[in-house]
């Protein structure tokens, strides 16, 4: 970066920003790492916006235009997804060497095999972060670390390496926190934790103080994974950067309310004063390349199309569990009526999952198929929602229940 060091908030030629954002006072703590990683999410979470459909050459064009760019991860998508999404995941691998290929992963042994099979680098293991959904789905916290170390330790014995992904990590409390940590990396190995603000719900100096709390604990490397729902990400990102958090987890325009590429990037560059080696002149056709390939435009907090939209089968478990409540349990971090929205939609596509094919029934008032009948509907939903590239409709939902189930009442 050519910057004259007397005035680093001025680079000739490129940008001006404030000077007092080099005050001493604004700067007073700051950890900032000596290098930055960026990690890039477009094709998995990305995807997961409503909708949204990347075919495997779509995929494949999106990850070597990233690489080239100067990227330094891709998180390929989610083996489990379908095989489709394995073969390019297994295909970036294969064909990209100048950034390390990432494949995110459900706490469950048979996801990271997938992973393995597709001969990516890094496997990014999810597990909720609230006591409540801890003890929900392994009983208590014992039970939880202890299944959570053996999945690192068979991801790490197998030539992976790891990322800690707490889901909802922002709404745990720090207790419950350390205690899923600190056996993950000590006991597990596992490579790098992520500071992941699912919801979209910090302020600056909350994102600061996991990320300290976080380094109290465990040195390995951070990951900050932040999402715009209060259309903070942005600003979160760059606080977690400031803290000490060397990977920033991004995606090309936003997709899925996460933090943009460019807008981190750019924030990096000329807020924090660092480098992060992008080939930002290759920002805008890379943006280009994904609206034209996802037929989204950029998320919008609050107002946005998709915002009370949910497409993803993982979020739907606990929708299920909490469908005769106000906005179908969404009400715990932002029920969208209050701006006059949706509390919540469930929509069918490539992303749903089997409680996805419960919860429309039960909006129908269907008689709810088995688990044998919702896997079978699923089936049909994903197939057509990669032929189409979009969303199934309600008529085309009901069609495949009535082939399935052999009523529609």
């Amino acid at each position: 970066m050519d910057q004259d060091s007397s005035k680093p908030w001025d680079v000739p030629g490129q940008w001006a920003v404030s000077m007092h954002n080099w005050d001493p006072k604004v700067r007073a703590g700051w950890k900032l790492p000596k290098k930055i990683t960026i990690h890039d999410v477009t094709l998995r979470d990305g995807e997961q916006t409503p909708g949204v459909v990347f075919r495997r050459d779509e995929k494949l064009k999106i990850a070597h235009a990233l690489a080239d760019m100067g990227v330094h991860r891709i998180e390929g998508g989610m083996v489990s997804v379908s095989p489709e999404d394995a073969e390019a995941i297994a295909q970036m691998a294969k064909e990209i060497k100048t950034a390390e290929i990432a494949s995110f992963s459900r706490a469950r042994k048979d996801d990271i095999e997938l992973a393995i099979k597709c001969n990516v680098g890094r496997v990014i293991i999810e597990v909720p972060a609230p006591a409540e959904r801890i003890n929900k789905i392994w009983g208590n916290m014992g039970k939880a670390v202890e299944a959570t170390v053996k999945l690192i330790q068979f991801a790490k014995e197998n030539g992976l390496k790891v990322t800690f992904f707490l889901v909802d990590y922002s709404r745990a409390d720090l207790e419950t926190l350390k205690n899923l940590i600190v056996p993950a990396v000590r006991e597990g190995k596992a490579d790098n934790v992520g500071v992941v603000d699912t919801k979209g719900c910090c302020l600056p100096g909350a994102i600061t103080l996991l990320v300290e709390s976080l380094r109290e604990w465990v040195n390995v490397p951070i990951e900050v994974h932040c999402h715009n729902t209060w259309g903070m990400s942005t600003a979160n990102t760059l606080a977690a950067v400031a803290a000490g958090a060397e990977i920033v987890h991004t995606c090309v325009n936003g997709l899925g309310g996460n933090s943009s590429l460019d807008e981190c990037v750019m924030g990096i560059e000329a807020y924090l004063g660092m480098s992060t080696g992008i080939q930002k002149n290759r920002l805008l056709a890379i943006s280009r390349m994904v609206k034209d390939f996802s037929r989204s435009d950029w998320y919008k907090p609050f107002v946005g199309p998709t915002v009370a939209d949910v497409e993803v089968g993982i979020a739907t478990r606990l929708m299920w569990d909490k469908r005769n409540e106000p906005g179908m349990g969404r009400t715990e971090f932002l029920n969208y009526e209050v701006v006059g929205g949706t509390g919540v939609n469930v929509v069918l596509g490539k992303k749903s999952g089997g409680y996805s094919v419960l919860l429309k029934a039960w909006q129908l008032g269907l008689a709810l198929p088995t688990e044998a009948q919702a896997d079978r509907i699923l089936t049909q939903i994903k197939n057509r929602s990669l032929e189409k590239k979009g969303l199934v409709t309600e008529e085309e939902f009901r069609r495949f229940y009535e082939d399935v189930v052999g009523s529609k009442s």
